[in-house]
């Protein structure tokens, strides 16, 4: 008899050591789903449209009003406003179907509400916004079909394209008067047709365009009155 009841005993304890290891190993599975999950979410979720297809958005009102719920732009995107200070209520837009076009914005400092957006499907215009100093909330876009950025008195940097690796069609920087390098293109391996570097004043080199291999169309580099050498063309 006390053989049989150790044998029971230690079944019991033994049947005890299961269950608690498997609970263990459940608790474990839920933890590890749960965090799948949380850092996943944003992947696995879908994109959701916009309820405009596009949006012209002419004042700091505007900006502000877009739907919070929405993170895609189906078409075009164009930001134009004399009191437009701060792009914050578009921070939650990651994809820009067509055209992204900052344009005459002249209390504008930075595109800091931009920082979501990955995917722009068209043309990339930032020209004619006077107080902006740079392009850093435009740092995690990685290809566009043209580039345009001109006429932005006070930018001294393009550091926040450098991100793009490529250009499908035109890329002009034009008539910026602070700026002195083009670093910030230093990741553009090609561009699909033509390239205008055209009036920027205090542009000492080309170094930012030393990995650009193809270009399919002319080249201008016209009226840069501090450019000292070309050097920066050399792999084209």
């Amino acid at each position: 008899m006390p053989i049989v009841a150790a044998t029971i005993e230690a079944l019991a304890k033994f049947q005890c050591s299961i269950e608690s290891t498997f609970s263990a190993m459940k608790r474990f599975i839920i933890a590890l789903l749960l965090c799948l999950v949380s850092l996943g979410w944003t992947e696995w979720a879908a994109a959701v449209d916009c309820p405009a297809s596009s949006y012209t958005l002419s004042s700091q009102a505007a900006v502000d009003a877009v739907p919070a719920d929405c993170d895609r732009v189906a078409d075009s995107l164009l930001v134009e406003g004399s009191d437009i200070t701060n792009l914050d209520g578009l921070a939650n837009i990651t994809s820009v179907g067509g055209d992204l076009r900052i344009q005459v914005n002249p209390a504008l400092t930075n595109l800091n509400g931009l920082a979501n957006i990955t995917s722009v499907g068209g043309d990339l215009n930032i020209g004619e916004n006077g107080a902006l100093t740079n392009l850093d909330g435009l740092a995690n876009i990685t290809s566009v079909g043209d580039l345009f950025i001109g006429n932005n008195a006070a930018l001294t940097n393009l550091n926040g394209l450098a991100n793009i690796t490529s250009v499908a069609r035109f890329l002009a920087i034009n008539n910026n008067a602070a700026l002195t390098n083009l670093d910030g293109l230093a990741n553009i391996t090609s561009v699909g047709d033509g390239m205008f570097i055209t009036r920027n004043y205090l542009l000492t080199n080309l170094d930012g365009l030393a990995n650009i291999t193809s270009l399919g169309g002319s080249l201008f580099i016209e009226n840069n009155n501090a450019l000292t050498n070309l050097e920066g063309l050399v792999n084209m």
